[in-house]
């Protein structure tokens, strides 16, 4: 993609001094563009997707500020602002689809109508007309002039289809609303599969991990198991206990099946009782035939919660303990932030905060603790700038214990402790 407009263009510092105010053209790109005055000798500058932090328009005029803290102004561009809104949208909206980690799985189908957002509190976040991609895995929604977005499937707490309204309803983990509308004669099409792609997370974790780990137990108990380990999300032991008790069983056993781990995250467990231990298991889609594995306890008493990713498992193989020694013991804190309230009250917020960071990003976990500057050159450099559950996350982090040593180990977790506790 490559277009070009004539228009005006200004630059500003942050106290809003005008450093640059020009008549040229803006050449639109696949991951940015290019602002450049009249003259064959002005070489003009260019702007990365990457390097913006807010952009927005409003009377005929666009506005984007930098990370760098450096405001634009795009404006006379006559007859052709319209056009031009929705070229800058529609590349910048490609970036965010492949920076935010918007893509899961392959694309299944596409469609056109119209979105509402709104809050956990029924406010309106925004509406609009927008072309709906249907991945296997997640639902993007491309605004013609509003900024991408996405819906993972993993994070569906409620969906309903209305029939005779022609609606969808979907509501997501934290409470956030989607209706979807106007989709025309398409709208028996796209429900038909959106019900497949939801539908088939269910089986695909049944048939693929969880009857390959737990061969012993019925596929309908599996599933039960499935519809709340969506794309591996953590489930609190008291919630397997009630699907089925021997099942709960068996899923501690499989986690905590390294002496070494049991005996050094005792302290964790002591703390918690069946309401504060979570479980997650996943495909690896980084290594073929094999499984993750994690665990988090939450502590609000001590106000943290913790994770840690175990050692990978193949299928019909076993656990290396001496490499689980060394790399897979690794368990990360996270403070529970809040402005009133205690942390028991936001316990909740903070599991959902490393549910989406750890799914969204195929349970890589550099980006939820990593120094931004490690990160500089990363696919995860835009996603821990403009995700909100992984800049929150970022900031809550406290330490990483990753002792060989039982007893340093502990005695890390308690520094831990002591850094985390309110003042």
């Amino acid at each position: 993609m490559e277009v070009s407009y004539n228009l005006r263009y200004q630059k500003s510092s942050f106290s809003n001094k005008v450093l640059l105010d020009k008549e040229g053209e803006v050449i639109v790109y696949a991951k940015g563009f290019r602002l450049k005055g009249k003259g064959a000798a002005d070489k003009g500058e260019l702007i990365n997707f990457s390097e913006i932090k807010e952009f927005y328009y409003r009377d005929s005029k666009i506005f984007f500020i930098t990370f760098s803290k450096e405001k634009y102004v795009l404006l006379e561009a006559s007859t052709l602002f319209d056009q031009l809104l929705l070229d800058l949208y529609k590349a910048r909206n490609e970036f965010l689809i492949d920076a935010l980690f918007m893509k899961r799985g392959r694309l299944k189908a596409e469609f056109e109508g119209d979105f509402q957002r709104l809050s956990k509190f029924g406010k309106m976040i925004n509406k609009g007309h927008a072309k709906l991609k249907l991945f296997e895995k997640s639902l993007v929604v491309a605004p013609e002039n509003q900024d991408a977005f996405a819906i993972h499937y993993d994070f569906v707490n409620f969906h309903e289809f209305d029939d005779m309204e022609y609606v969808l309803k979907v509501v997501m983990d934290d409470g956030l609303t989607i209706l979807f509308s106007k989709l025309g004669n398409d709208f028996e099409f796209f429900q038909e599969k959106m019900t497949e792609m939801l539908g088939g997370m269910y089986e695909g974790l049944v048939n693929n991990v969880l009857k390959e780990v737990f061969p012993e137990f019925h596929a309908e108990t599996l599933l039960k198991l499935a519809y709340k380990m969506k794309g591996g999300k953590a489930v609190c032991l008291k919630d397997i206990q009630k699907m089925d008790k021997e099942l709960a069983v068996a899923v501690d056993g499989y986690i905590f099946e390294n002496e070494d781990f049991v005996s050094k995250t005792k302290m964790l467990r002591e703390l918690v009782d069946e309401y504060g231990v979570f479980y997650g298991i996943a495909q690896d889609r980084a290594v073929k035939d094999n499984f993750i594995k994690w665990v988090m306890f939450a502590i609000p008493e001590k106000n943290v919660v913790a994770f840690s990713i175990l050692p990978r498992w193949e299928q019909g193989g076993s656990v290396d303990v001496d490499s689980a020694k060394v790399q897979a013991f690794d368990t990360f804190f996270f403070k529970i932030i809040m402005e009133k309230g205690t942390p028991a009250e936001k316990v909740e917020d903070k599991i959902r905060e490393i549910d989406q960071a750890l799914v969204t990003l195929d349970f890589v976990k550099d980006p939820c603790y990593m120094d931004k500057r490690e990160l500089r050159h990363s696919p995860y450099q835009y996603a821990i700038r403009k995700l909100p559950f992984l800049r929150i996350l970022r900031k809550s982090y406290i330490g990483k214990v990753s002792a060989v040593d039982e007893k340093e180990w502990k005695k890390q977790v308690k520094d831990i402790f002591r850094s985390a506790e309110l003042k």
